[in-house]
Parts: structure tokens; sequence; C-alpha cells
């Protein structure tokens, strides 16, 4: 016998709710990947032209960037817009509204990003990496940057996102006993 919770749905909305928060922190996702990815390749082209597969003929780094980001954004910002819509409106518990949603996505790519850019400021500083060498695919200054950003974001986002995910369940949780 299957578990009540399966039977249900796990959102009693439209659909056409669920999607746009699944699309709209997505969005915000990508925005940010494609921002973020646009000084590191300032920083070290290399990061994208050497280091990164050859993409559909692209040569330019700051479009290269562009691309890999965009693309890069799919996984984590489904993902995260996913889990929004069940921790923030799955249930019976009193839904979050999604302006609320959207700006606790904000507040997690702002922490991410002033993180990772910290990271990169402290190697920038010290001239040496803050991972394993074994994490850089060269020792060079600019790369040791970029990498130690790039570590550093996803890092700190899976870890910023988790706290929001958790705070939107508690806060859920405390709205049900009012």
């Amino acid at each position: 016998m299957m578990p009540r919770l399966m039977l249900q749905p796990l959102l009693s909305e439209k659909r056409s709710l669920t999607y746009a928060v699944i699309l709209q922190v997505w969005f915000i996702v990508a925005i940010y990947a494609v921002c973020h990815d646009q000084y590191i390749v300032r920083i070290a082209p290399e990061h994208f032209t050497i280091y990164h597969d050859p993409l559909l003929g692209i040569e330019d780094p700051t479009t290269l960037a562009a691309v890999y980001a965009f693309g890069a954004s799919f996984s984590p910002g489904l993902l995260l817009g996913f889990c929004c819509a069940a921790a923030a409106r799955g249930g019976e518990w009193p839904k979050v509204r999604v302006r609320r949603i959207l700006l606790g996505v904000f507040v997690v790519v702002l922490a991410t990003e002033v993180v990772a850019a910290s990271s990169g400021y402290i190697v920038y500083k010290s001239g040496r990496g803050i991972y394993p060498a074994s994490w850089y695919p060269t020792s060079t200054l600019p790369m040791l940057i970029t990498q130690t950003i790039q570590v550093t974001c996803y890092l700190a986002a899976a870890m910023f996102s988790s706290v929001f995910l958790a705070g939107l369940l508690v806060y859920r949780h405390r709205k049900r006993g009012e």
C-alpha cells in the first residue's frame, strides 16, 4: 500500500503558477550566472578558452563565458526552482507568496556572490589558492583567482540555498501554528 502523501499531488495549485515559480527562480539564477562569468572572463579569459571545451565555434571569450554560464544555469536553477516551489507552496501549510520566494532567491544569489568574490580577493592578496592544488588547472594567479571564485560560488550557492529552503519550511510551520 502506498503512503497517502504519494497519492496526493505535491502542489495543490495551478500548474501554471508552479511552473512560473520554477522558471522565475531559474531566470534569476541564469542572469546571475551570466553576469558572474562576465567578470571571471575578464580576470582570466583562458578559464573559458583553454580550460573549457570549444562550443559552437565561438571564439570570443566574453560570448563563450555567457553561453557556458547560461547553459550551466539550467540544472541548478531549475532544481532550486522546483525545491522552492515544493518548500514554499506544497502541501497544506500556509503558502509563501511568490514575491517572497523570489526575494529570497535574490538574497541567496547576492550572498553567494559576496562570498565568492571575497574568496577571489583573498587569493589575489595572498597570491595562492585556498583549495587543494589539485583543484586548480594551473598555478598562475589569474587562474587561482577565477577557479577559487568558481569553486566557492558552487559551495556557497549550495549552502545558502539549503539554508533558504529550510527557512521556508520553518516559516511555513510557524505560520501554520498562528
